[in-house]
């Protein structure tokens, strides 16, 4: 059967991922979703001109001469009359700059005694103003389309009064795990029994890429039960099948993704580890049959998954950011192999640049090997030389 080759799989997947539809969700809801329309500034900021600085407002041209105190204008109370000569105004951070005042003096640079204000230095013209408009204009664009909301984002929507947001909907999930030797992590296995680890790595993967997962079942190793499992699982945008994608006896992945009216557009990949990946679709719905061992796993996900999930929530064809790093000292290097080797690692910052370390795998399953696994490193067919700068794929 024909290997696919990285790249041209990579491609595959994402010309087959239309953007999803949009929704209107509260603010409280955005956050890590993808909006859909720019958000834009309703109001000047600062509305009004503002002082930046507690202290006192005057007309510039007084400030050689005793200053009487007139009033207050606080954040939220501005001072209602206007400042005229031989007048000032107590002013605090963030208060309207009160009419006929020209300039802020710090409190630091001023002496009182009652109702009697003194300069003893005026500062540079308009300075400790932040003027109406400075920051934004009302119309300019806060967020654009596109952006995925993060904290400062949804900071700035709520500041333009955007309390409902367009965003993508969440690609919606669907996750079957295979295998009759496969028992839940709470219980003992017994005999040829072993837990299921990829359940929680396919559940958490899916959260931490922006995906929704909106089903997950075990299923036999047993065609007939499968397919009727996996034609009455509820809507989705993506199924994903745990294992089942080789070409053993016990191995319906394909069978099943066929009588269920799928195409199947590659069924192996030239990769180590994840060579048994199969990708098909039907319609906008797209399903994979990921390889059974957790490492496969990992690095399939990462690979394929995660660029298609961003591009049904963007509209983007964004592979796999790639980074360059140092190899670090000692770690060992995989064998050899006729295959694209794309490899876990573990990266930290080393005086500020990347330091990559290959993990110590025993085996394509051994599960706990990938800890503190954040990023690929696609391995030369020449070998990786130490002095060199590396690339590596960051996946945190």
């Amino acid at each position: 059967m024909e290997l696919t080759p990285v790249p041209a799989a990579l491609r595959e997947v994402l010309s087959r991922a239309p953007q999803l539809p949009a929704e209107r969700v509260p603010l409280a809801q955005a956050l890590d979703r993808v909006l859909r329309e720019p958000a834009r500034a309703d109001l000047d900021s600062p509305p009004f001109d503002a002082s930046a600085m507690d202290g006192y407002a005057l007309r510039a041209a007084d400030a050689p001469q005793p200053l009487r105190l007139i009033g207050e204008s606080a954040a939220g109370a501005a001072f209602p009359g206007t400042v005229g000569p031989g007048e000032c105004v107590r002013i605090f951070t963030g208060a309207p700059v009160p009419a006929g005042a020209d300039c802020v003096v710090k409190q630091e640079d001023t002496t009182r005694a009652g109702p009697n204000v003194r300069i003893t230095n005026i500062g540079p013209s308009g300075a400790f103003i932040r003027r109406r408009g400075e920051n934004r204009r009302t119309g300019d664009i806060l967020v654009p389309a596109g952006t995925r909301l993060g904290p400062p984002e949804l900071a700035a929507l709520a500041s333009a009064g955007v309390t409902q947001p367009s965003v993508t909907l969440r690609p919606r999930v669907a996750h079957v795990v295979t295998g009759n030797e496969l028992v839940a992590p709470d219980r003992t296995p017994a005999g040829a029994q072993i837990r299921d680890s990829n359940s929680a790595l396919i559940a958490a993967l899916v959260a931490h890429h922006g995906g929704e997962l909106t089903a997950h079942a075990h299923l036999p190793d047993d065609l007939a039960p499968a397919q009727a499992a996996l034609a009455a699982l509820p809507e989705h945008d993506v199924l994903l099948i745990s294992g089942g994608a080789s070409l053993g006896d016990h191995d319906f992945a394909r069978p099943a993704l066929t009588a269920l009216g799928y195409t199947l557009h590659f069924q192996q990949v030239n990769l180590r580890p994840g060579k048994p990946l199969v990708f098909a679709s039907r319609g906008d719905r797209l399903a994979f049959a990921l390889p059974g061992n957790p490492v496969s796993h990992w690095v399939t996900f990462n690979l394929f998954v995660a660029p298609l999930l961003q591009k049904l929530a963007t509209g983007l064809d964004a592979g796999p950011t790639r980074l360059r790093g140092r190899l670090a000292p000692g770690g060992p290097l995989p064998p050899p192999d006729a295959r694209q080797t794309i490899w876990p690692a573990r990266v930290a910052l080393v005086d500020g640049e990347p330091h990559v370390t290959l993990l110590t795998l025993a085996s394509s399953g051994d599960s706990s090997g990938l800890v503190g696994a954040n990023a690929l490193v696609p391995l030369p067919a020449n070998g990786l030389d130490p002095a060199q700068p590396i690339e590596f794929i960051d996946c945190s």
